[in-house]
């Protein structure tokens, strides 16, 4: 089994105080991944000389990383109040034969580079100035979070530079007050053997390999998850979990069955396609073996989610705007929507939603809006750097990144599935709370007044978007008080009454621009091109499919009307003049 090797040495007289959070935090991140064999991570916490000798050499055989974080210089490391020559460590990591990189993150280390090297070490990570602590740890987690999210070594050293970039404040303490010369050079340099440069391209293990594409226990985490969560939200689903916390049994189709019809519908259609399984002989594409596809499919579950809550978010900035027009609009909300509205497809790709949603969260806040879906008023809490939800999304984003750029071969896929099904659970497990809230298309609306009666009704023609065996159906509501025509709502299910929040035109129903269609078709909103004045939209539930151009067709001419309003109401100016 593959080892990751840590040790971490701090000074009694001379001690770096967030040397322990940076042990803790980078445990954190890389647990997980032991938890599935993927490796075995060996931490000494106040190594020795002894120690350290003792343990590389009855681990040598399976080293693949060496990290030290501590005092330094540059001809040694501090051990638990000892100096240990560079010349004998060098030794030591030399006759780890499979050691693939060496992380020194003590101040002024680059002096041992050269030794390191000299002993067929793979890659050396190391600093040649006083580093401060702060700083330091900083570097050490970002690196961590990006080799766990499987990125190569290179783009996690690029990651964790980068982080350290962005500190601004001073901290007095630094790694190592023992230093003298600080050459001016950059702090963190990452050095490897000449002839074994493809290092740079080394990434953490994934365990032994299933090659076979057999059929794997999928999906098995994600129904558990998606009860567990769900249960608290869906009377249907609480059923079920309490069956099976009594010790009875439930067949996987009435699990399925009772998860999807309780999520949003562009959830729990793309849900659906993860939990399917194939029956054989159809020719269709199923997702219920580990592998490449699957993947791909879980990475757009996740997308959906995100995506969902961003579009609720802009649809509450609309309505917020709509409703009171004397509202303190921060500069930040403006540049961050426009950047929304317009970037290219490119930059839509290697982007998320989370800024978006932060921006308006803000909003919300300063004006003291009431939220409509209310959880996400607490979305910041879960939202932070350690929080298994955080880490799962950025371990999302980064595997999303890397399908996109075609960086995942068939067998890391199969790899990748479990791993991938994790986190994609810890952030449904955060997100039961959509079970509260249900999809709607409004196609048309009637209105109806009678002569022996004040009262005036409206027949509203209906999708309900819930998932069903039977498929989708129109309704006849008959209420007194009016929705959006033509409109997606987000209905909340809490009692008697409903409320709704109309997230058009940022998802809009094709069909309910057509009388004759009786299915709904749904699209998210991509983005504005300024200069063709277009409108386009990506197929919710087949996002790869061409998109949907919005011009001057007739039929769509209430979509950029809708978008001209929320225009003026934020930028004070037509959609063309936004940039």
């Amino acid at each position: 089994m593959d080892i990751l090797f840590f040790a971490f040495a701090n000074d009694r007289d001379n001690p770096l105080p967030s040397l322990e959070a940076e042990d803790e935090f980078i445990y954190s991140l890389l647990a997980p991944r032991q938890a599935q064999s993927h490796f075995v991570i060996h931490r000494d916490q106040s190594v020795s000389i002894e120690k350290l000798a003792e343990y590389l050499t009855l681990y040598r055989h399976n080293i693949v990383l060496f990290h030290y974080s501590g005092h330094a210089g540059k001809e040694h490391l501090s051990l638990d109040d000892e100096q240990a020559s560079a010349y004998g460590i060098a030794e030591m990591l030399g006759n780890c034969p499979r050691l693939k990189a060496v992380i020194l993150n003590g101040c002024s280390t680059a002096g041992q580079v050269t030794r390191l090297l000299e002993k067929q070490v793979p890659l050396v990570i190391a600093t040649s100035s006083p580093v401060e602590d702060e700083k330091a740890k900083e570097f050490a987690i970002q690196f961590y979070r990006s080799l766990s999210n499987q990125e190569t070594i290179n783009q996690a050293f690029e990651a964790a530079r980068g982080k350290v970039l962005t500190i601004q404040a001073s901290v007095p303490f630094v790694r190592d007050t023992l230093s003298v010369d600080a050459p001016d050079e950059p702090v963190w340099g990452i050095f490897q053997t000449a002839d074994l440069i493809e290092t740079l391209e080394w990434s953490l293990p994934l365990g032994s390999s299933n090659t076979t594409g057999a059929v794997m226990a999928v999906n098995e985490l994600l129904l558990e998850t998606l009860v567990s969560a769900l249960s608290i939200y869906s009377p249907e689903v609480k059923k079920v979990w309490d069956k099976l916390a009594l010790g009875g049994t439930v067949k996987m189709t009435e699990k399925r069955e009772a998860v999807l019809k309780c999520l949003p519908h562009p959830v729990s259609e793309q849900v659906r396609k993860l939990l399917v399984s194939d029956a054989g002989g159809s020719g269709a594409l199923f997702f219920d073996r580990a592998g490449l596809p699957r993947l791909s499919q879980m990475i757009t579950v996740y997308d959906t989610i995100i995506e969902l809550m961003g579009f609720i978010m802009l649809a509450q900035l609309w309505e917020s705007l709509f409703n009171t027009r004397e509202l303190k609009i921060d500069h930040e909300v403006t540049t961050q929507v426009k950047k929304f509205l317009t970037q290219s497809p490119a930059d839509r790709e290697e982007n998320n939603y989370i800024p978006i949603i932060k921006v308006i969260r803000k909003f919300l806040n300063d004006n003291q809006i009431q939220y409509f879906v209310d959880e996400l008023q607490f979305l910041a809490d879960i939202f932070k750097e350690g929080e298994p939800f955080f880490e799962a999304c950025q371990f999302l984003d980064s595997i999303k990144d890397r399908i996109r750029k075609d960086k995942i071969g068939g067998t890391e896929a199969i790899n990748l599935c479990i791993l991938v099904e994790d986190e994609l659970a810890k952030v449904l497990s955060e997100l039961g709370f959509i079970a509260r809230y249900t999809f709607s298309s409004v196609k048309s609306i009637d209105v109806a007044k009678y002569r022996h009666s004040k009262e005036v009704q409206y027949k509203h023609n209906v999708v309900h978007l819930i998932q069903s065996l039977v498929g989708l159906e129109e309704e006849v509501e008959i209420m007194t008080e009016y929705m959006d025509t033509a409109s997606i709502l987000l209905i909340k299910n809490s009692g008697d009454k409903k409320e709704f929040l109309t997230l058009s035109p940022f998802i809009i129903d094709d069909n309910a621009f057509d009388d004759k269609a009786s299915l709904a078709k749904l699209y998210y909103f991509d983005r504005y091109i300024r200069d063709k004045d277009m409108y386009m939209y990506r197929h919710v539930y087949k996002p790869l499919d061409p998109q949907l151009p919005i011009t001057n067709q007739v039929q769509y001419r209430v979509v950029k009307a809708q978008f001209e309003a929320f225009a003026q109401l934020l930028f004070n100016h037509p959609m063309r003049q936004i940039l």
